[in-house]
């Protein structure tokens, strides 16, 4: 599961959205929730508290985990009898009679979170209702990926603050495919090439750092490599790399016809 790239904290705009799926669908609560290593953190929630210490869940408690393993739509009419979620304690902590819940996906991507509705008595929910989640499901996906697009671009503007190495590789790159990553691997700025040009989905937008740093971590300033994510064939890549700045890496990508030396 990825980790996300932008502050978490400010959850607000994703709480109005699941107080109003709350309203819309008649039921007790309304939970927004993303994976974070073994969490699930709840990013939107119609009813909790705003401290962080409320929203965060063991991933191996929650049906949401689930939602998003299946990687599909799950409707659990009668919560307390079912054999695996009767004795789930969050089935006891949030009074769940009942859960629909959809997988939240970036670009068509695995999921990394669901959205789901939860009452506090058994209920059959509709085929009406679960459309509805699933186009909220979609427009939670792309809202997330806007507030992760746009966190990578403050931070690289924090970084070309500091030092004007990036800014005068960036120059002599103008036009190219770029991603900067920092020593973990973690993504800090990608450029519009990489999607336009390049033709890449942000699943696999994503791998590119760790990719990178691999390469950068045998001793290697270039090479072919291979991106993936699911549903799409591999695709051929060749990679530049420069350190303008200690911690950072600026990687300059473009396509590959030649045979693949690092995956």
């Amino acid at each position: 599961m990825a980790d996300f790239a932008f502050d978490f904290s400010h959850t607000d705009e994703f709480d109005k959205l699941a107080r109003a799926i709350k309203t819309k669908l008649n039921c007790q609560t309304s939970m927004i929730s993303v994976r974070q290593d073994d969490a699930i953190l709840a990013l939107g929630h119609s009813t909790k508290s705003t401290q962080l210490e409320d929203r965060l869940f063991a991933a191996q408690d929650t049906i949401c985990t689930y939602t998003v393993k299946i990687r599909a739509p799950l409707r659990v009419v009668d919560v307390p009898s079912h054999s695996c979620w009767r004795h789930a304690p969050v089935t006891t902590t949030l009074n769940i009679g009942a859960y629909l819940g959809v997988p939240v996906r970036l670009n068509e991507g695995d999921p990394i979170g669901a959205v789901c509705v939860l009452s506090s008595a058994p209920r059959i929910w509709s085929d009406e209702e679960l459309a509805y989640l699933e186009t909220i499901a979609d427009l939670i996906g792309s809202k997330i990926e806007r507030l992760m697009l746009r966190y990578e671009q403050k931070a690289l503007s924090d970084a070309l603050a500091e030092n004007d190495a990036i800014l005068t590789t960036l120059a002599e790159t103008s036009g190219k495919a770029i991603t900067v990553h920092n020593d973990a691997g973690e993504l800090v700025f990608a450029n519009a090439a990489l999607r336009a040009d390049l033709e890449l989905t942000y699943q696999e937008l994503l791998t590119l750092p760790h990719v990178a740093q691999r390469l950068a971590s045998d001793g290697a300033r270039s090479g072919a490599v291979s991106v993936s994510a699911p549903g799409r064939p591999s695709q051929a890549l060749h990679v530049q790399l420069y350190a303008p700045k200690e911690g950072l890496t600026l990687a300059e990508w473009s396509r590959s016809d030649a045979s693949i030396t690092f995956i």
